[in-house]
């Protein structure tokens, strides 16, 4: 499980650098150009739908798989888990154990998948911004 851990957290961290990175270069087009700037950010928004589009029918499999567990998890309470535990039936705790991971897996895909959202929302919000700002103006 420590080696799961540890993929979580490389993943989870990549993800977020990734955006973190994407978004920083977006801000120094726009501060650098401000007559593309609507456009770079159009360009990126775009890209992020796809990404999110791409990966919706993972996502929604993971989310299943989430919901799944959570039923599964319900199912076997502390009293049976402790039983199994007392009777070394290491085959239920192996699938439980096994369960569990695969939920952390898919809980990872899902978080990923809210970020891409944040990003997207983030975008559109600047732009909506520029909208607003831009009518003001007038």
């Amino acid at each position: 499980m420590s080696r799961s851990l540890d993929q979580f957290s490389k993943d989870l961290h990549l993800k977020l650098a990734n955006v973190q990175s994407n978004l920083d270069g977006l801000k120094a087009k726009i501060d650098s150009k401000a007559e593309t700037a609507e456009q770079d950010v159009r360009k990126h928004l775009d890209s992020v739908r796809k990404r999110i589009d791409h990966a919706a029918p993972d996502v929604a499999k993971a989310d299943s798989k989430m919901k799944k567990w959570f039923e599964e998890k319900k199912a076997a309470t502390d009293e049976k888990v402790a039983e199994w535990k007392t009777k070394r039936e290491t085959a239920k705790l192996q699938n439980r154990a096994d369960g569990a991971e695969h939920y952390a897996r898919a809980a990872l895909e899902v978080a990923m998948s809210a970020v891409d959202n944040a990003e997207q929302a983030t975008l559109e919000a600047w732009l909506a911004r520029k909208d607003a700002d831009a009518a003001g103006s007038k």
